[in-house]
């Protein structure tokens, strides 16, 4: 996101789902209103909103939308149609589409489809994570790991990568000795991070 808005000299604006959900009744809604309302008082800005699932979820059918996300999307719809001839670019990210608010959808001019990393990607994500840790490096098994994390997306690599580190930390404060990080380690997280997607034909 970052990239994109260097790429088109761009101000930014990040925001995740739980920055803008309250249970309080009103609340949602005016966080999304502050949030556009900085993204255009810092013109030219491209505003990212992560899991746009979380903030504008289907309505059709549902019976247990609460009174404070009914408000939230409604402000979202009215924000995202009040943008129209700034220079805010807004761009959105999910995984799961299908669980999106038509009218939501109909906001956005564009939807570009990005696929799951593959096997080589996976193995790649993770040794950036990797990168500035210690790790027992001619001990890792790649093809392995490659195999056991299809389904798995850049964040749950990052989340494996993060208690592979932990859980070797444990055996060091055991051993009272440094522990890299080792194939075991890793194993273990894997095991202990569900994957954000099924299994994907093309991984």
């Amino acid at each position: 996101t970052k990239a994109l808005a260097g790429e088109l000299g761009y101000n930014v604006v990040i925001a995740q789902a739980a920055d803008i959900t309250s249970s309080l009744v009103g609340e949602a809604a005016d966080n999304m209103a502050d949030l556009f309302t900085v993204a255009r008082e810092n013109q030219p800005c491209l505003l990212f909103l992560d899991e746009i699932d979380a903030i504008a979820a289907e309505r059709s059918g549902s019976t247990n939308k609460t009174m404070s996300e009914s408000q939230m999307i409604t402000q979202f719809l009215t924000e995202m149609s009040e943008t129209k001839g700034e220079d805010v670019v807004v761009v959105s990210a999910t995984n799961l589409p299908d669980e999106i608010d038509g009218a939501a959808w109909r906001r956005f001019d564009e939807r570009i489809e990005v696929p799951p990393p593959d096997a080589t990607a996976r193995a790649a994500i993770l040794r950036v994570h990797l990168r500035d840790r210690p790790v027992v490096t001619d001990e890792i098994d790649w093809e392995t790991i490659k195999e056991a994390t299809d389904g798995y997306v850049a964040s749950d690599l990052e989340i494996i990568a993060s208690t592979a580190a932990r859980n070797a930390l444990k055996d060091a404060r055991e051993a009272d000795s440094v522990v890299p990080i080792s194939q075991a380690h890793l194993d273990t997280a894997i095991e202990a991070t569900d994957p954000s997607l099924d299994a994907w034909d093309g991984g």
